[in-house]
């Protein structure tokens, strides 16, 4: 009874004298981020990662071109880059941000897809190649004759001739419609600056870009040949290839209102 006699006599605070009341300014920030700090941390690391997201999606450059690029062997982007940045002089500002870009899509496939282990990026590109081509983002298709042939049955009906007309769907006379890299005289004065990265050196960039032929699809059957805005990057797209063939630069552009 004793110990409940001291008890019932003892005020609230006497019973947790223990407990830490915190008094100063500094003692009560110290214990608002000991029990707020997680909660914060989460929303600062939620708020970074929106900010990269949105600022990924606001600086991301939209192409004026997207062309193929079909290889049998996976081209630098240093090497690629230079190439953008040569087709872009003879191309113009077709969405009005005061830039003209080319974008070289560059699809990979083995010489010898049969025979090929690495079937994992075979698929990849195969499954980028189909997606791009729904889209009709490519109306050029650049390609060497490797890469080319191991996905030519894929193409039916795909290109035009060199003379305008339509492939019909059951050709295979794909040489008629294709040029070669040597007959665009705007690369004539292409000089490369490579920086040696996996022995590629302007040289080797030369060589390659002289194995390379271009084709171009024909709208007569296609997909986008009822869409307006498709059809005018489409005329558009044979307009930079004609003045690529014949090394002419486009005329300045009227300034939009």
């Amino acid at each position: 009874m004793a110990r409940e006699r001291y008890l019932l006599g003892a005020e609230e605070d006497t019973i947790h004298s223990g407990a830490i009341v915190p008094t100063t300014a500094k003692e009560k920030r110290a214990n608002w981020w000991f029990y707020h700090k997680g909660p914060l941390l989460v929303t600062l690391l939620l708020a970074a990662a929106l900010v990269s997201i949105v600022y990924s999606v606001v600086s991301q450059v939209e192409p004026d071109y997207t062309i193929a690029l079909i290889t049998s062997y996976n081209m630098p982007d240093e090497a690629r880059a230079q190439m953008e940045a040569h087709m872009a002089r003879y191309g113009q500002d077709r969405n009005g941000d005061g830039k003209v870009v080319v974008q070289l899509n560059n699809y990979v496939f083995a010489a010898d897809m049969k025979t090929t282990t690495d079937f994992q990026a075979i698929q990849a590109n195969m499954t980028r190649f189909a997606g791009d081509t729904a889209l009709n983002e490519c109306m050029v298709y650049f390609h060497d004759e490797a890469g080319f042939d191991s996905v030519q049955e894929n193409f039916p009906g795909f290109f035009q001739y060199n003379n305008g007309d339509p492939m019909p769907e059951n050709a295979t006379d794909y040489e008629n419609a294709m040029r070669s890299w040597g007959e665009l005289r705007a690369f004539d004065d292409f000089q490369p600056e490579m920086s040696g990265i996996n022995n590629w050196t302007p040289e080797i960039l030369l060589k390659l870009c002289g194995r390379l032929r271009y084709s171009l699809r024909t709208q007569e059957g296609s997909s986008f040949a009822e869409d307006q805005e498709k059809m005018a990057y489409y005329q558009d797209c044979l307009a930079l290839m004609d003045r690529l063939q014949k090394g002419e630069m486009p005329q300045p552009q009227a300034a939009k209102e």
